[in-house]
């Protein structure tokens, strides 16, 4: 009864609220757009429940800042998943004004002549990943976690086929898709931050999860390197993307232990960024299970 109920009341409900607020932020300039998204997320946002996770993940990761901090950086968080929601009305006009970072990482990303992996994670806006790296002269393919509601994925699915890198569902069939395109020379991109039902147990700001292998798993079979890249939000609110380290793998073993270190190094990395930009990170997904 509860997945009928979903399906046919729910889910066409969201996604009429949802495509009614795409059609509004669509007829207003970017500028504009992202200002009403703001005004509504930080409105609307700190009053709902999921609120409650956001502050809890806070004082999780951040044990020894005070309540005073916690509860800005929690509201400033509200500010950039206000413009995050506006700019899928504007995705063509993000995509375009993306500063890609020219840096070495980049131009060695640009002339390898074998694939490889860039990492990344849900923050800033989580759509520029994979907007940003398909301006890159190589073919890439990436796995995503779609939105639950069928009518609302359908409308995502589209944006991300004109603006996004190949993007397969977080599923069997898209792993298995990936991983062919992976053997047949594409390069990987991967927000590989959330928590998941299987994978490696890791700590995360010093609290145990279970992250994805994969990045490191795949870099040590193929001997391939793992690029980290991370999304910046500006203080304007436009967006860049930049490419910070590499792990590479030449020489390196496909153990257990290697795995472990590879993906310590990925944790770590996006510990060292999260710190830097508290407040874009996506701290509404319950990462470590404390609902």
């Amino acid at each position: 009864m509860k997945l009928f109920l979903k399906k046919f009341f729910r889910y066409p409900i969201e996604f009429l609220i949802f495509i009614t607020s795409i059609s509004i932020f669509k007829i207003i300039p970017i500028k504009y757009a992202r200002s009403f998204g703001i005004l509504v997320a930080k409105t609307v946002g700190p009053n709902t429940s999921i609120h409650k996770l956001l502050l809890d993940n806070l004082r999780i990761a951040f044990p020894k800042k005070d309540e005073l901090w916690i509860k800005d950086t929690a509201f400033k968080s509200w500010i950039n998943i206000g413009c995050t929601i506006a700019e899928y009305s504007h995705l063509k006009k993000v995509s375009e004004n993306i500063d890609l970072v020219e840096n070495n990482y980049l131009e060695e990303i640009k002339s390898q002549k074998k694939n490889c992996i860039i990492v990344s994670a849900h923050s800033a806006n989580w759509e520029v990943p994979g907007m940003s790296v398909k301006k890159l002269p190589i073919d890439i393919s990436a796995i995503v976690r779609e939105p639950n509601n069928q009518f609302v994925n359908s409308y995502i699915r589209i944006l991300r086929s004109k603006y996004s890198v190949k993007c397969y569902s977080k599923n069997k069939a898209g792993t298995k898709k990936l991983l062919s395109n992976f053997r047949n020379g594409d390069s990987l991109a991967l927000l590989a931050d959330q928590q998941l039902s299987s994978g490696i147990e890791m700590s995360f700001f010093k609290k145990k999860m279970k992250f994805s292998s994969l990045p490191a798993q795949l870099g040590l079979k193929y001997q391939c390197d793992i690029y980290l890249g991370w999304p910046i939000r500006k203080e304007d609110y436009s967006l860049s993307f930049e490419i910070i380290d590499c792990i590479q793998t030449q020489g390196l073993s496909q153990t257990d232990e290697e795995i472990q270190k590879i993906t310590k190094k990925i944790i770590e990395f996006y510990e060292l960024m999260i710190e830097k930009y508290p407040h874009q990170y996506f701290w509404l997904h319950d990462r470590w299970k404390i609902k």
